[in-house]
């Protein structure tokens, strides 16, 4: 759990290219990997993190933080068996803001080939 917090400080924190980058694939991997390890009533709670990191993406962010967070999100989403509509909340979240549509592309891009690379 304390490679999560870490991940999420570091990411919040957005010193260098390098640590966000870490943070973010940390992140993805970690919920690729080990998110069977993280108790239930967290899921929303990492949810709603990588929802804030997401939405604070901007034209000066580079594309392979926006990559990474897409991933965790996608593969968030395919395994939170309490998110009911992950589509519909990323698309009401980040729809209505032509800044975030960059963002919303890419995680719109991710979520089949996810679902796709994952054995159900």
């Amino acid at each position: 759990i304390y490679a999560w917090k870490v991940s999420d400080e570091m990411l919040q924190q957005k010193r260098d290219l390098e640590s966000c980058y870490f943070a973010a694939q940390t992140m993805r991997t970690k919920i690729q990997l080990s998110f069977h390890e993280l108790p239930p009533e967290s899921h929303s709670s990492l949810r709603d993190s990588l929802l804030e990191h997401i939405s604070q993406i901007n034209e000066h962010t580079n594309t392979i933080i926006v990559t990474q967070l897409s991933v965790a999100l996608a593969d968030l989403a395919l395994q939170m068996t309490s998110w009911q509509k992950p589509v519909v909340d990323v698309i009401n979240r980040f729809g209505g803001n032509a800044s975030s549509f960059w963002p919303l592309l890419e995680i719109m891009t991710v979520l089949p080939e996810e679902a796709m690379s994952r054995p159900l």
